[in-house]
């Protein structure tokens, strides 16, 4: 209960200045009294906060890639920097203008995500050349490239951890180390998905790693910590990286995470994320930082203000338990007003704020998976996440209708280029869910594939800037249609998408409609102000001048 009031508590702080700082022009430090007009309420930010710049220059379709098994150029059966490369021209096809590379720092395991070394690549998957003429390649096709940067924690086998050991190392307090003897501990806390937080080393001492044993985090009190990360950071931007997707970023200071002074938990996470950001920028004042920040359906609107964009989970769960449902309709409001409260609590806090929308990544259920192979609904699922505010992110292969659900390697398959032998098909992990898919060099030529049909929401989106810096406004015409209107200085576009599993006619009485941009098929109709959709069908209209 302590917690929960503290969280509250620094939300409601949080929510009265950071909107009032997030434009903050200078990177000096930060101790005005902002006052909330809407509640009366004062507070004070005693650090630095970002700039974050020009936010128009960040927009773009990103492509989540798992390098493991996206192409392989040497035959090894993994997917590497080089097999990326040479699929850049499919992204380009596509209409991709940035991609995200999860892991691709040395590791033990498969995923990546327990760091061995943050400043090398994996051999698995090349070498820094490959990696710096990768993004040299990506940028000359006008993709930007971000990378996954998991720096909450390490693997237990970089040398950090294994040096901490030592009780008399410099690198002891790199992590969280404590006498099983110390009563203020309570070692028998446990993570919100009920496991283990502390581990024994068998010599007396504990250390404290949220996610496994195997993941020890680092301890971010100590100033070398937040050195060797921001040094680790500048080098990849050096390299020409355009920005980070910032794994557990909630995490750096954990709900039971040992941590010193008086500073609430949250408030020290957005501090550091600070001091984070505003390194990059001195590197790279465009940088393009992504973070994660999830919480079950929590909107989390506090992480809103030091990163560019923080991933919509709360919408992503609304929208898969709606499509596959047959409901525009949630418990209490319908879907569009739900997308319409989150994108409100988070560009409260900062104007800036430019949403991550998504239907699925390497964490959730793939789509196609999630609407039980129902191809109309996979196609409504990117009817909306494509035509909402922000920056869309397509997981690897979601273009393809790939599958996979249940264990995570189950949703990390690889992507199949053809069925011929020389493909660049990784085989490091059977295709048991995928096999039967039309591979992709057949999609591409396909008029009427899953492919096809991506790529041509994605240049309708590229081709009206509305849809990604437009204001949205819910219309709740028909309570089995999520409707709503997309509005700049230039044009509207009003965008209906029928959720039911047959078809609806309703009107929209105060809608001023133009030419139609998109629909579904020619079952989809206007008459005046009288809409006719399809089961599961979308259109998406000019609003006339």
């Amino acid at each position: 209960m302590k917690r929960t009031l503290s969280v509250l508590l620094s939300l409601l702080i949080m929510t009265g200045i950071l909107a009032f700082y997030g434009c903050n022009k200078n990177n000096s430090s930060v101790s005005s009294t902002a006052s909330d007009t809407s509640s009366n309420s004062v507070a004070k930010v005693s650090y630095p906060l970002r700039n974050k710049g020009d936010e128009s220059q960040k927009y773009g379709v990103y492509y989540e890639i798992f390098v493991r098994s996206f192409a392989d150029s040497n035959g090894d059966g993994i997917g590497d920097l080089n097999g990326v490369t040479s699929k850049l021209d499919y992204l380009k096809s596509l209409g991709i203008q940035g991609i995200w590379l999860m892991p691709i720092n040395p590791s033990p395991s498969y995923h990546g995500y327990d760091v061995m070394d943050y400043n090398s690549i994996n051999s698995d998957y090349g070498t820094i050349k490959d990696f710096q003429n990768l993004v040299a390649k990506a940028h000359s096709d006008g993709i930007k490239v971000i990378m996954d940067f998991v720096v909450n924690h390490t693997s237990d086998k970089d040398p950090w951890f294994i040096a901490s050991k030592d009780p008399k190392s410099k690198y002891r307090n790199y992590y969280h180390w404590v006498s099983q003897n110390d009563s203020s501990v309570d070692f028998d806390s446990e993570t919100p998905w009920n496991s283990k937080e502390w581990h024994s080393n068998g010599d007396g001492y504990d250390y404290f790693a949220m996610f496994s044993d195997s993941m020890p985090d680092l301890n971010y009190d100590n100033p070398d910590v937040r050195t060797e990360i921001i040094n680790s950071a500048t080098k990849w931007l050096n390299m020409g990286v355009d920005g980070f997707r910032l794994d557990a970023a909630m995490h750096i200071y954990g709900a039971n995470e040992p941590s010193t002074g008086s500073m609430s938990r949250t408030d020290k996470n957005l501090k550091w994320w600070n001091e984070f950001a505003i390194a990059c920028e001195k590197v790279n004042p465009k940088v393009y930082l992504c973070g994660e920040a999830w919480q079950s359906q929590q909107v989390l609107p506090e992480y809103a203000q030091p990163f560019d964009t923080k991933f919509d989970f709360s919408f992503q769960s609304n929208l898969m338990s709606a499509v596959p449902n047959n409901i525009a309709m949630l418990a209490d409001q319908s879907l569009a007003d739900a997308f319409a409260d989150s994108l409100k609590q988070n560009t409260d806090i900062d104007k800036k704020f430019i949403d991550g929308v998504f239907g699925a990544n390497h964490d959730i259920n793939r789509i196609m998976s999630q609407v039980n192979e129902n191809v109309s609904e996979a196609k409504m699922v990117a009817n909306i996440y494509m035509t909402l505010p922000g920056n869309p992110f397509i997981y690897y292969g979601e273009e393809l209708g790939m599958q996979g659900q249940g264990k995570d390697e189950n949703k990390r398959e690889p992507l199949l280029w053809s069925n011929s032998k020389n493909s660049m098909t990784a085989t490091w992990e059977s295709d048991s869910d995928n096999s039967g898919i039309e591979p992709a060099d057949k999609q591409m030529t396909d008029k009427d594939s899953l492919f096809n049909y991506y790529k041509s929401l994605i240049a309708l989106r590229k081709a009206h800037p509305v849809f990604f810096s437009g204001t949205f406004t819910s219309i709740n015409a028909n309570t089995n249609v999520m409707g709503y209107l997309r509005q700049d200085s230039n044009e509207g576009i009003y965008v209906f998408n029928n959720l039911l599993n047959e078809a609806v006619t309703f009107s929209a009485k105060d809608a001023k409609f133009g030419n139609i941009l998109f629909k579904t098929n020619d079952k989809c109709k206007i008459n005046g102000t009288t809409i006719t959709l399809d089961a599961d069908a979308s259109i998406i209209i000019q609003q006339a001048k």
